[in-house]
């Protein structure tokens, strides 16, 4: 009995200490049950808190919970999300209306259902693919009113929509910046250039040229995506989708590859069209000068001769105005004074005189001699 007795006394210590165990194990469990819900909110995020839920505070400021610790209590009694604050950017690409050059293509033709596109105002095929970058302007909405998924495939479907009404008001040209590399005037041409030097420079030019057209069509496309977003979050049942696009960007466009072989030649007789109407007006720069400094050279000299016949002619007319009042004085005396002046110089020209007696007849001969 005594043995017994040990033995059971010896159980019951031990159930009794396993049980005092037990009852640390369960409050510390309960402890840290009850500091589970505490959360840290990262310094680049916003907290929620969802309290069975419902969405907890009086106040829009209070309903968003700043970054540092939040004390909530345990799930599934509080639910703590954490949504990326304002100045934190998601990127989505949008790629439904692109397909790589370097795909292997089937057929000579596009198939509508595997392959996307958009059409130009000129009714030609472009493609595109699209780097968008967005920002949490709500995050409750963000947040709670629409899924993740439903989010992205919202913002893809209003910058899709952007870029097909964008492209349709834009011809082919325009959008791949190949009416400006053919419309664009070439400026001064250094006369130092040669044909490299000029090709690199036209090169250049159409590189800035294409990237303000991508900055312009992505504009666009920007501004009428993000009106899209707006008109949606004022007309719906639910306070939209929380978002803002940041910035939108063209990463690649070109003409479908089954004809981009005719768009590389029309680019490259473009360079050439540019090259040579370069060299033209570097040609032009060089000698339409020289002829202006020549023309003015002419015009000066012409004047010069013009105003010394005139200078001439008018010291002959007042000569001959002069001598045309003596000779109505004195007719016979002028005719007479006229006359020797004109034998004198007549005789002062000739070489070799030759004396006749009156009534002797002389014949010139082939060297200028006289024959009797």
């Amino acid at each position: 009995m005594t043995r017994k007795r040990k033995t059971a006394d010896a159980v019951f210590l031990g159930l009794e200490a396993g049980l005092r165990m037990f009852r640390w194990v369960v409050v510390i469990l309960l402890v840290l049950f009850l500091f589970s819900g505490i959360t840290k909110i990262e310094a680049d995020s916003v907290g929620l808190l969802l309290r069975f839920g419902e969405l907890q505070g009086a106040s829009p400021g209070e309903r968003v919970r700043q970054p540092g610790l939040l004390l909530a209590l345990p799930y599934p009694i509080d639910e703590v999300k954490t949504v990326p604050g304002r100045d934190r950017e998601g990127e989505i690409v949008v790629a439904e209306v692109w397909k790589e050059l370097t795909h292997t293509a089937t057929t000579d033709a596009i198939d509508p259902v595997l392959e996307g596109y958009c059409l130009t105002g000129d009714q030609n095929i472009l493609q595109a693919k699209l780097a968008v970058r967005y920002k949490v302007t709500d995050p409750i909405a963000f947040e709670l009113w629409m899924d993740r998924e439903d989010r992205e495939a919202l913002l893809r479907d209003v910058v899709l929509a952007a870029l097909v009404q964008t492209v349709a008001g834009w011809t082919m040209d325009d959008a791949l910046n190949l009416q400006q590399m053919r419309e664009q005037d070439a400026g001064d041409a250094a006369d130092s250039l040669d044909l490299q030097q000029i090709r690199e420079g036209a090169l250049q030019q159409v590189r800035e040229e294409a990237d303000d057209t991508d900055n312009r069509l992505a504009q666009t496309v920007w501004r009428r995506a993000q009106e899209r977003l707006d008109a949606f979050a004022a007309r719906g049942p639910s306070r939209g989708c929380g978002m803002t696009i940041s910035a939108l960007e063209f990463q690649e466009k070109h003409p479908p590859r089954h004809v981009i072989q005719e768009f590389d030649r029309v680019l490259d007789a473009s360079f050439g069209k540019k090259t040579v109407r370069q060299q033209a007006l570097g040609f032009a720069n060089r000698e339409i000068p020289h002829a202006k400094a020549q023309k003015n050279t002419m015009i000066q000299e012409a004047k010069a001769d013009k105003d010394t016949l005139i200078a001439t002619a008018n010291a002959d007319v007042s000569e001959f105005k002069k001598l045309y009042e003596q000779y109505q004085k004195s007719p016979d005396l002028i005719w007479r004074r006229i006359y020797l002046e004109t034998i004198e110089n007549v005789l002062g020209n000739v070489k070799k005189l030759l004396f006749v007696s009156p009534g002797t007849r002389v014949i010139l001969g082939e060297n200028g001699e006289t024959q009797p």
